[in-house]
């Protein structure tokens, strides 16, 4: 083919060349350009699942807060109700504190006693004549006043007394909320007890409740029965009774001076001078 022959060989060759080079980079720009179209919203699709895992752990970790919140209201709401019992029972005991407390220095009024006279016999003998009445909480009489004249310058006063329970008194309960009492007589130094005055009878309704109130049939019951439940522990214990007996305080008394009887509410009794 001579030169000429061998130059149009070679350069089909390098047409053939470049042309193949050409495709090979058109079909590769084209791969890649597919490659990109595929894989890039592939990309954003994992991104996107990511957040929205991201968003689902923050929502389970603010549902977990919250109900650990929840938790701790409930726990201090229950926290709140207890606390509130305790003071409730607090407020109840102190109100049972102050009532017992007051109930333990309640006095009831019952008599008073005024020395008229006084006069010593030619033997020495004293004989003492009093005013004995009868009287209300209020300080009023109860009663027609008795003057008496006893043996002597001591003055007793023999009473009878039911002392309940002190849980009664502390609870101020109805029926056995405080001692009662019944003056029995009054008696001098001088004189037997059975030769005394007497006030009120064993079994009988105490003069002092004629100031109003009322005798209650467990009262009346006591009065009534008052020796037999004196010797009867059972009995006494089954009526909340602690004690059951008479008593008999004395003073030396002076003329022209005024001396009141008083019970406490636990059952003491006394007889002391008035200012």
């Amino acid at each position: 083919m001579g030169k000429a022959g061998s130059a149009i060989t070679h350069f089909n060759s390098t047409v053939r060349t470049l042309l193949m080079a050409v495709v090979v980079g058109v079909l590769g720009f084209g791969g890649f350009q597919a490659f990109q179209a595929y894989s890039t919203p592939r990309r954003e699709l994992a991104g996107k699942q990511r957040e929205l895992d991201a968003v689902l752990k923050g929502l389970e970790q603010a549902k977990a807060d919250l109900a650990a919140r929840e938790q701790a209201i409930a726990e201090l709401k229950e926290e709140v109700a207890e606390r509130d019992v305790r003071i409730d029972q607090l407020l109840a005991d102190l109100d049972r504190v102050q009532t017992a407390v007051k109930l333990l220095k309640l006095r009831r009024r019952l008599a008073r006693i005024e020395v008229l006279d006084q006069t010593t016999a030619d033997d020495g003998t004293v004989s003492t004549k009093i005013l004995f009445t009868e009287i209300g909480d209020n300080g009023q009489r109860v009663g027609e006043p008795a003057e008496l004249t006893i043996d002597g310058d001591r003055v007793y006063v023999e009473y009878l007394v039911v002392k309940f329970d002190d849980k009664y008194v502390e609870q101020a309960d109805l029926e056995r909320g405080t001692a009662i009492c019944l003056l029995e007589r009054i008696f001098g130094e001088n004189q037997e007890p059975g030769q005394g005055f007497v006030i009120d009878q064993v079994g009988s309704r105490p003069n002092s409740y004629e100031r109003g109130s009322i005798t209650s049939d467990f009262e009346q019951q006591i009065w009534t029965d008052f020796w037999t439940i004196a010797n009867d522990r059972q009995k006494a214990a089954e009526l909340g009774i602690r004690a059951t007996h008479a008593q008999a305080p004395s003073m030396r008394v002076e003329k022209g001076a005024t001396y009141e009887l008083d019970l406490r509410s636990t059952g003491e009794f006394s007889l002391q001078r008035m200012e």
